[in-house]
């Protein structure tokens, strides 16, 4: 495995999270530097990761990243694709992913309209945290 900063967070999740090339990333959440911080200092309680979904009733699943040290995380491969600094920045960072693929698909199947980009660590953008919508 490539080291990188996330990859030293916490040895629970160390080979279990594969994130998405251009993540997503709430207002709060912050610049490259932060949220990797808060990645590599342990458990935030008002850190929440967007995943794919669990299941095909889900669009996307909203976790809290104390949750993912419990035991079915440990073995379960997870696709973050956001992060967000509290419950409610998550709720409206799904949603803008979701009108995303709306937008581009017609419909609402984030997980296809992603694809398959994902990466041991993420990429930070400089500027832009999120990728124009185009009509």
């Amino acid at each position: 495995m490539t080291f990188c900063a996330v990859a030293s967070w916490n040895n629970i999740m160390k080979n279990n999270i594969w994130w998405y090339r251009r993540l997503y990333l709430g207002n709060e959440a912050g610049k490259k530097k932060d949220i990797l911080k808060k990645l590599e200092s342990g458990m935030h309680p008002k850190l929440y990761l967007l995943v794919l979904p669990s299941n095909k009733a889900n669009l996307l699943d909203i976790l809290p990243q104390p949750v993912l040290s419990q035991a079915h995380y440990k073995k379960v491969s997870l696709y973050a694709v956001g992060a967000a600094w509290t419950k409610t920045e998550a709720m409206e960072l799904a949603g803008q992913i979701v009108m995303e693929a709306y937008k581009a698909t017609g419909t609402t199947d984030v997980a296809a309209y992603l694809g398959d980009d994902f990466l041991e660590c993420p990429e930070f953008p400089e500027k832009n945290l999120y990728r124009e919508w185009k009509p």
